[in-house]
């Protein structure tokens, strides 16, 4: 789950790490009274308006501007709030700008040194790795594809943890040589990698990390991102308070239903249960001539309303022409699927002509096809993969 970057500057800060003092806005008025309040705190004369979403690249794209005055934190707010902001993170459409983050300015009285410095998880290693370079900023990414040399990793280890050497060998690489400065440093890298574990990141990135003249490290850009496997010890950064404003259509009401599912461009709707036979029921799909139009896996908890929605997602894509629902019933039970579907049929949709497709295995396998062929509804029921290929491409008349 990727967090704001003001959620990230709150994380930070808790672990008394110095970050820029700012304040969130989500209207060019609300703007105004934030600036007031960090002109007046910071005792500067300018001040930077960022955007709030989730994608780097945010300054080429304009989405982070210098105002010098309040009329001039009013009109770059108002240029800035509402619209979508195309960066090379971004899709063609863009991300819309609903959120605003007015901070000090950090380069008021000289520009200071960058770096930049990012802890993340390797999993081919299964170990965490800080990865920092010298030449930090907005050109990072070409420098990570033309001088990969510059950028520097130091592993890890997971029982040990980052350690004292490893803060001043990274320092040293860095052209930190002070020792006021390199102790600093130490102390910066070791709240940053603690902050990194207590919340269940993947990755936490500061680009650019500046020093400022008293040698204290202030990270002035951050990108924070939670493990979703963990989200249910930090529930105040939960997906669905946070990440579904940025997302939209039947992926977004998937979500609320708390389905996992993703759009795709084809005609073969799929409800299945686990990744695992999703991505081989989508295989067979392929291999009989079919195009998967979703992948949505309903999950092991599933009861007859979560079968009942969806149904109801896939049947918003027009371009599906049937659906295969495959489910091998474990702590699922195959009954409760089939009176999610029998349900469905007849509460919302009596009329849907659309072939149903259905192979279910395991718990309460035999009750469900019963309930199934009693229903009248054109469903089609299978015992095996085989089976419901030849029904898909009989349907699409495939060859």
């Amino acid at each position: 789950m990727n967090l704001y970057e003001y959620q990230g500057r709150e994380i930070l800060s808790s672990f008394s790490i110095q970050v820029p003092y700012g304040r969130l806005a989500s209207s060019p008025e609300e703007a105004v009274k934030a600036a007031e309040i960090i002109f007046k705190k910071t005792n500067k004369n300018s001040l930077v308006i960022k955007a709030q979403i989730h994608a780097g690249g945010r300054g080429k794209a304009g989405g982070i501007q210098i105002a010098k005055s309040l009329n001039e934190v009013y009109e770059k707010s108002k240029n800035i709030l509402g619209k979508f902001l195309v960066t090379p993170q971004t899709s063609k459409k863009g991300k819309l700008v609903k959120k605003i983050l007015l901070s000090e300015d950090v380069y008021f009285y000289e520009p200071p040194t960058e770096y930049y410095l990012s802890i993340l998880l390797n999993r081919d290693i299964e170990k965490n790795m800080i990865l920092y370079s010298r030449e930090g900023g907005v050109n990072i990414e070409e420098l990570s594809k033309k001088n990969t040399d510059k950028i520097c990793i130091e592993v890890i280890d997971p029982i040990l943890g980052l350690q004292f050497f490893q803060t001043r060998k990274i320092g040293f690489n860095l052209g930190i040589y002070n020792n006021e400065s390199i102790k600093n440093f130490s102390i910066f890298l070791f709240s940053l990698y603690k902050a990194y574990m207590t919340y269940d990141a993947l990755l936490l990135e500061i680009n650019p990390l500046i020093i400022t003249f008293d040698n204290k490290f202030v990270p002035v850009d951050i990108k924070m991102v939670l493990d979703n496997n963990a989200l249910f010890r930090h529930k105040k950064y939960d997906l669905i308070q946070h990440d579904i404003e940025d997302i939209e259509g039947i992926e977004k009401e998937a979500i609320e239903y708390k389905l996992n599912f993703l759009k795709l461009e084809g005609n073969v709707g799929c409800m299945v249960n686990g990744a695992g036979l999703a991505m081989a029921t989508m295989d067979m799909i392929q291999s009989c001539g079919g195009v998967p139009a979703n992948f949505l896996d309903i999950g092991g908890s599933a009861d007859r309303e979560r079968v009942e929605k969806a149904f109801y997602l896939i049947l918003k894509d027009k371009s599906v022409k049937t659906i295969l629902i495959n489910i091998f019933g474990g702590i699922v039970r195959c009954d409760t699927v089939a009176e999610g579907i029998i349900n469905f049929f007849d509460k919302i949709y009596q009329d849907v002509e659309i072939p149903v497709v259905v192979r279910l295995q395991g718990t309460n396998e035999k009750v469900a096809k019963k309930l199934i062929i009693k229903s009248l509804l054109p469903i089609y029921f299978t015992d095996t993969l085989k089976e419901a290929s030849d029904k898909i491409k009989e349907i699409l008349h495939l060859k």
